[in-house]
């Protein structure tokens, strides 16, 4: 997959983009953009990436992702298949942070919208309790216009601001900012998450972006608030979450199937991450 900044553009009688996306699988590639988004996954099934968290999506799976933010949805291998006749739907929100005018958010009574859009630089997943409260009213968007599909998307926007189940994908907030960014740290990201599974060398993805690996370096911290080597550990670990909730391989199996090339490492760069064990997450899940 090849990252891109995604133009959006909404349509000419509208200050937000509001769509249903139906197709034989979710064909946007790992991309990013100015514009905050808001996501309800309707059916498929696959894995979503959002900054360096990669994490499950299922049908009623409801996330935003903040401005800037890197993310892909790719679904399981079975939606490409020629002859398949299951589909990808799901009702997707773009807005930029000043279609109600540059000072909307800076509102006394849009504090908590703004705390919203703040958070969700990091990635948000909301809960059942959340969903069962918006999922109809991003439906009913289909049937809305003008100044009433407005209405609704800021008394979503306020639903999903009061929400208590909310988890953030990312510890640190990670976004792209201009054409430079993009020209430089997508090729970067593309070959990490394509390769990540493998041994990396910082040599060769500072080539990558045509700089030596100290510039390189603090390049990448500035850029996505962690070291190069963080970045590929988070990613690594998120993989190896999901294996290890699958419950179907060993400790050891999932170690190098994750990238950690021996299981003493593996281990202790997990409970870095996620202050728990291996078998102390899995534990967690299979119980």
């Amino acid at each position: 997959m090849k990252p891109q900044l995604l133009k959006i553009t909404p349509p000419p009688n509208a200050s937000f983009n509001f769509f249903v996306q139906d197709t034989p699988y979710f064909s946007t590639p790992w991309h990013y953009h100015p514009e905050y988004e808001i996501v309800l996954v309707l059916e498929s099934t696959g894995k979503k990436f959002v900054g360096s968290n990669i994490s499950s999506f299922k049908p009623g799976d409801l996330c935003m992702i903040g401005s800037y933010l890197p993310h892909y949805y790719r679904n399981e291998e079975r939606y490409y298949a020629k002859e398949t006749a299951l589909r990808a739907k799901s009702l997707v929100i773009h807005f930029l942070e000043d279609f109600m005018g540059s000072k909307f958010f800076e509102l006394p009574e849009c504090q908590n919208l703004k705390n919203l859009l703040d958070r969700s630089k990091r990635g948000l997943n909301f809960g059942s309790k959340t969903l069962k409260k918006v999922a109809s009213k991003i439906e009913g968007m289909k049937e809305l216009n003008g100044v009433y599909r407005l209405m609704e998307l800021i008394s979503i926007l306020n639903v999903l601001s009061e929400a208590e189940d909310i988890k953030e994908l990312n510890t640190n907030p990670m976004s792209l900012q201009n054409e430079v960014d993009s020209a430089r740290i997508n090729g970067v990201l593309s070959y990490i998450v394509q390769n990540y599974q493998h041994e990396i060398q910082l040599g060769e993805v500072a080539k990558l972006a045509n700089m030596s690996e100290s510039a390189f370096s603090r390049y990448f911290k500035k850029r996505t608030r962690r070291t190069f080597s963080q970045f590929v550990t988070e990613i690594r670990i998120e993989h190896a979450c999901k294996l290890l909730v699958q419950d179907k391989m060993s400790i050891s199996a999932i170690s190098l199937e994750s990238g950690f090339n021996n299981l003493s490492n593996f281990n202790r760069q997990f409970k870095l991450v996620k202050q728990t064990t291996p078998l102390a997450y899995r534990s967690s899940f299979t119980q």
